[in-house]
């Protein structure tokens, strides 16, 4: 780290290490290839069923993947698809949840008047606002008048119909916009991203008791394997340990501190729950 210019107070980063020395890798970490077509198919049986599960979710944690299939395996990682089910059983629940997805955006769009008018001032408003400034230079959602921009909006405000108690919070159409430009039906990416909001440790909310959860698993983790930097954050006080510096870390999952292809990578392999107890 250097100081930029003497009347400045901005500081310039430089990234010291870009790969990691092997002795500080896990020893497998090398042993896997990103999970294709053939490999994936090789996980299934007759019906449809994934077979280990364990050994599947070792290869992605270790090796990501392809994106070819990541519309297909996304919804097992974010369970709404059972890895038990059967090829038909998932089309059958495909078809229930779509009219369940149905039945919600009926429910928004019967708002009484009054109704209407609080949804807009504490949701709506903030989506509209969200969604056109949402992964623009994806080219799933470049473009006026795109419709997957309109989707990603629908999805959200219907969101926020099916969870009133977490409704909406800036920060989440960045997370619901991938999955979508992956799994491309707007009814499994709704469920997908319900999924994703009720099973996985990495996607914290904004307010204050998940938040601060997050920042004590990360304070932990410092103490135990950066500890001047630990001790440092202490010396400062409340505010060093607010650490206020990693918020949008946990809000967005790293998804503005990495290129796209990195920060997805970082998403499967949260999502594989590799050796760590089920949540």
């Amino acid at each position: 780290m250097k100081q930029v210019a003497p009347d400045k107070t901005c500081m310039q980063f430089s990234i010291r290490r870009s790969k990691l020395p092997s002795s500080e890798t896990h020893p497998e970490e090398s042993m896997y290839k990103r999970l294709g077509v053939s490999a994936w198919l090789n996980h299934l049986n007759e019906l449809g069923q994934v077979e280990e599960e364990y050994k599947l979710r070792k290869a992605i944690f270790f090796g990501g993947i392809d994106v070819s299939i990541r519309g297909e395996v996304w919804p097992f990682l974010l369970r709404y698809y059972s890895h038990e089910s059967t090829s038909e059983e998932r089309e059958a629940l495909r078809l229930q949840k779509r009219k369940e997805y149905s039945e919600i955006q009926q429910k928004r769009l019967s708002m009484t008047p009054e109704e209407h008018r609080a949804f807009w001032r504490n949701v709506q408003f903030t989506v509209d606002k969200d969604v056109v400034r949402t992964d623009r230079n994806n080219q799933f959602f470049r473009g006026e008048d795109n419709p997957n921009v309109e989707s990603m909006r629908r999805i959200l405000l219907n969101y926020a119909v099916y969870n009133p108690a977490v409704g909406y919070s800036q920060g989440m159409s960045d997370l619901v916009a991938p999955i979508l430009a992956e799994v491309l039906d707007e009814s499994d990416t709704f469920w997908c991203f319900v999924g994703l909001m009720q099973n996985t440790i990495f996607v914290s909310s904004p307010r204050d008791e998940d938040m601060e959860k997050q920042l004590l698993y990360l304070r932990e983790l410092l103490r135990l394997t950066h500890v001047r930097f630990y001790q440092h954050l202490v010396s400062l006080g409340e505010d060093g340990l607010q650490m206020l510096f990693c918020h949008r870390w946990l809000l967005l999952c790293f998804k503005r501190e990495f290129p796209e292809a990195e920060a997805l990578r970082i998403w499967e392999a949260c999502w594989a729950h590799y050796q760590e107890a089920d949540v």
